[in-house]
């Protein structure tokens, strides 16, 4: 999950939006979230013997980063980037 999070800041970052400590904790706690109620989903007594719930969490966290990073294109700059 450590990858989504890092996907996530690095759009923001590349975007000039607001990257601080509270919005960041926002978006990981929005990214914890939504990978629960995913693998909540999942049937894993259905799964095949290779499958791994690791290899799902990471897939779908970058997915669910994905769509973070496509509601977040109409939050605002930062000033502080603006004026640079």
């Amino acid at each position: 999950m450590r990858f989504a999070l890092d996907l996530v800041a690095a759009h923001r970052i590349a975007k000039g939006l607001t990257i601080d400590l509270e919005r960041m904790t926002s978006i990981r706690e929005t990214l914890e979230e939504r990978l629960t109620l995913a693998l909540a989903e999942v049937d894993m007594g259905s799964m095949p013997s290779t499958w791994s719930w690791q290899k799902a969490a990471e897939t779908l966290s970058v997915e669910i980063a994905l769509q973070i990073i496509r509601e977040q294109k109409n939050d605002p700059q930062d000033p502080a980037y603006r004026a640079g």
